[in-house]
This record gives C-alpha cells, structure tokens and sequence, in this order.
C-alpha cells in the first residue's frame, strides 16, 4: 500500500488539487526548516501527506507534536514546519497565522473541550462587559451585575448561616 493509499484525506477528493504520489525532493533543494501546505493528515499513523511547490512529500509527526495542531493546520490552512531528518520529512510544529487563545488579542474565541479547567492560586474573575464572576481561593465567591437570573428546573436551594435580602 503506498503513503498515498494509506493518508486519507480530511477534505473531499475532489477538493484537492492532482497531486502526484509522494516522493523526497533532494536534501540539497530543501534544506532547514519548509514551512509547507497541508494535503492530508492521518492521526492514527501519525503521517502527514504536504505539498513544496509542485512535489508531494511524506512526513512523520514528531513524538513531541500533539496531532490535533496538524489537523487544525489542515482545516485552517495554515503550513506545517518540517524539517530534512535522514531520509524522511518530520513534522515539528504549525505556522500560525491567527491568534492563539492567551496569547494575542482576537475577536472571539471558542475553546472546545471534553472538560475545562481553571486554575488560580489566589483569584479567578471572569469578565464581560458591567458583569464579572469572582472566585477567591479564601472560599468567597463574588457575583457582580446588574441583574442576575438564576433558573432552576428543580428545587432551588440556598444554603448559609445567614442570608442577608437588600
């Protein structure tokens, strides 16, 4: 079976351009660090199939490269870095070209996840706009806003010593 048959494809056949089978381009036109498009990925062999210019190259995910930054390479259009070891290509990271959550300023962002945590030694606000959730590590917890709905398909319980109304 060849590199080819055994990378599918995230997108449509018919949405990539011919490309033709995978081959290594010669150490000496390619040396250092490409940054190539992304043809195809396939995360279980951890194998990535790009594009330098017109030729088609294999290339290994580096042991140390979480897969998802290749497939979102992909999905995003956004280049791979791989570099020349031996006779393969190996895939050591992802070109950005958009902002990265905690690190630049973006218009919106979605963070998806199967469970998400924050974590603050002293302090955790959470802010948008008049509005603003605090947690503090002492055990208070602080609800700023104009109005606040709480809604309940159940019983709504409140708990505390004292509960102090306005």
């Amino acid at each position: 079976m060849s590199p080819r048959e055994r990378i599918s494809p995230l997108e449509p056949e018919a949405a990539q351009p011919d490309l033709a089978p995978p081959s290594a381009v010669a150490p000496s036109a390619a040396p250092g660090l490409l940054a190539l498009h992304v043809a195809s990925v396939d995360v279980e062999a951890r194998r990535a199939v790009l594009r330098l210019g017109g030729t088609v190259v294999d290339a290994r995910l580096d042991d140390a490269l979480h897969v998802s930054v290749a497939r979102t390479a992909l999905e995003r259009g956004e280049r791979l870095i791989a570099q020349r070891e031996g006779d393969e290509y190996v895939v050591l990271g992802a070109l950005r070209t958009a902002p990265t959550p905690g690190v630049e300023r973006g218009d919106d962002y979605v963070i998806e996840a199967r469970r998400i945590s924050l974590r603050g030694e002293h302090e955790v606000t959470v802010v948008a706009g008049a509005s603003s959730i605090v947690l503090r590590a002492l055990g208070h917890l602080e609800l700023l806003s104009r109005n606040i709905t709480a809604r309940a398909e159940g019983a709504q319980k409140l708990f505390a010593r004292i509960i102090q109304l306005n």
